[in-house]
């Protein structure tokens, strides 16, 4: 762990003005300085929940009761996923199961940020909870619980990628690509850097490998970045199955799901087994209380968001229009974000041997192109997402509107302080989006669109053909023919009249 002063001119002395500015977190957390920001406390959270399970139920749990929060917002992905594929269920589903587990609103992550790297993931998350101008905590989870580290580790890359040119940063840049090139991981090759430029001699720092907090790191420095006075909180996560072995255990399920139930039709659950019903978690993470858990079938079972199938989506669903993007702009990959010239080069030359979207993943990625890395780049071609556009957006502030997918009617008084000081629009209906955005936010959302009825033509597909001899699944609505979900009540959620 970083042994050093928590001043912010000895923590980040080369950063820019914003993470200058965004450094009174830290300053403020470990000295105990932390104050009220305003009578109503909102707390916000980002999540993918691809699927929603257990372990993000807890985590709204315990957001609450950590933060004393009168209403949660929840940020979260949309249909497409930071891992480069498509979200497991559909966007409205998972918002109504956030809901369940105790959130007040949900909106969706910018889709640029939602299927882009870990930095712009955390930082679309961020932007848009920081532009309502009334969220007052940020609550993540984490594998280690340590607030502290993740702050001093996020402060320390702040200074090194995110500060003006210097000889620092400069050598910060080679010592990092000369780890790259020897086969170290990322996350270890950027710790050795910051060792060997931005950390004292004789002081170590503790940057984390494991995925929630390497987020978290990421979480933080976003908010330096944007001189935010959010504070922030680590949860620590509880040790149950995780999102990625629920997601292969629902696929290989998938063909026992009848094609034309929806939502509000869902039979007998048939969740996954696990060894008893309480949550397994480690010593250094473990919940001040028993947490009764549930797997993602458990909360799809009680879902009731009509027209939408409750069938699981893969990459391997969108093999076929992969392919077709893929031949239709052989010659210009290199336009497409994350995609470098190398990567190209490689999708060109096996472009021949292409028998689907995971198969294809797996055949060109190398030592330095991670699998995730490679479908990511992937799906920024599928979904026609271009580096200039990304660029443009960065630019603008990458949150340009609110989209809600899911709000209860009692937390009315959340959504007139979002009107009174939010810094975006709030888009309540597409269909009035046009008349409130500017032409170039407008195109945006243009885009998100074409990419949310690619995945509802696909849900739609995917569902009528694993049935083929029932009657006829209707055609899922499109982004502009879907309702917001509106809740009133807790018992609304739970079914009692």
């Amino acid at each position: 762990m970083l042994q050093v002063t928590p001043e912010p001119n000895t923590l980040l002395s080369d950063a820019g003005p914003a993470a200058l500015t965004g450094l009174n977190i830290i300053h403020k957390h470990l000295t105990g300085q932390e104050g009220t920001k305003q009578h109503m406390k909102v707390t916000g959270i980002i999540m993918e929940c691809n699927p929603f399970h257990e372990g993000h139920a807890y985590i709204l749990q315990e957001a609450r009761r950590l933060t004393q929060a009168d209403y949660i917002v929840v940020a979260m992905s949309g249909d497409y996923v930071q891992r480069g594929e498509p979200a497991l269920y559909d966007k409205y589903i998972r918002a109504e199961e956030i809901l369940r587990a105790g959130a007040d609103l949900v909106l969706e992550i910018p889709l640029f940020a939602a299927c882009g790297s870990a930095e712009y993931f955390t930082r679309g998350g961020i932007a848009l909870l920081d532009k309502l101008g009334i969220v007052t905590d940020l609550c993540f989870g984490s594998e280690s619980g340590d607030l502290d580290n993740i702050l001093r580790c996020a402060g320390a890359l702040a200074g090194a990628e995110d500060g003006p040119p210097s000889e620092k940063t400069a050598r910060y840049r080679s010592v990092l690509q000369e780890g790259l090139k020897s086969g170290m991981t990322f996350p270890a090759a950027r710790s050795a850097a910051l060792e060997g430029t931005f950390i004292k001699e004789g002081e170590t720092l503790s940057y984390p490998s494991v995925p929630n907090d390497v987020l978290a790191v990421e979480y933080c420095r976003a908010l330096m970045l944007l001189g935010s006075d959010i504070r922030p909180h680590a949860i620590g996560r509880i040790n149950v199955p995780s999102a990625t072995q629920y997601r292969k255990s629902l696929l290989q399920d998938r063909a026992g799901i009848p094609a034309g139930r929806t939502a509000s039709g869902r039979g007998a659950d048939d969740s996954l087994p696990l060894s008893d019903n309480r949550s397994r978690h480690t010593d250094a993470c473990a919940p001040d209380r028993d947490f009764t858990i549930r797997t993602p079938e458990q909360f799809l079972s009680q879902s009731t968001v009509s027209q939408i199938p409750l069938v699981p989506l893969g990459a391997d669903d969108f093999s076929e229009c992969l392919m077709y993007a893929l031949k239709m702009h052989e010659h210009e990959l290199e336009t497409y974000a994350d995609v470098s010239e190398d990567l190209a080069a490689r999708i060109r030359k096996n472009l021949g041997s292409y028998r689907g979207f995971t198969d294809f993943c797996d055949l060109i990625n190398t030592r330095n192109l991670t699998r995730t890395r490679v479908s990511r780049c992937l799906l920024h071609i599928l979904l026609q997402i271009r580096k200039e556009r990304l660029h443009a957006l960065q630019s603008a502030g990458i949150v340009l509107y609110l989209r809600p997918l899911a709000f209860r009617r009692a937390a009315s008084p959340l959504l007139s302080a979002i009107s009174q000081n939010a810094s975006v629009p709030f888009l309540s209906r597409l269909s009035d989006a046009k008349s409130h955005l500017a032409p170039k936010a407008f195109s945006f959302l243009e885009e998100e669109m074409r990419a949310e009825d690619l995945y509802c033509m696909t849900l739609s597909s995917v569902s009528r053909g694993l049935a083929p001899e029932e009657p006829p699944v209707l055609p899922v609505p499109g982004a502009m023919q879907r309702r917001l979900p509106v809740f009133r009540t807790v018992e609304d959620l739970s079914g009692t009249q």
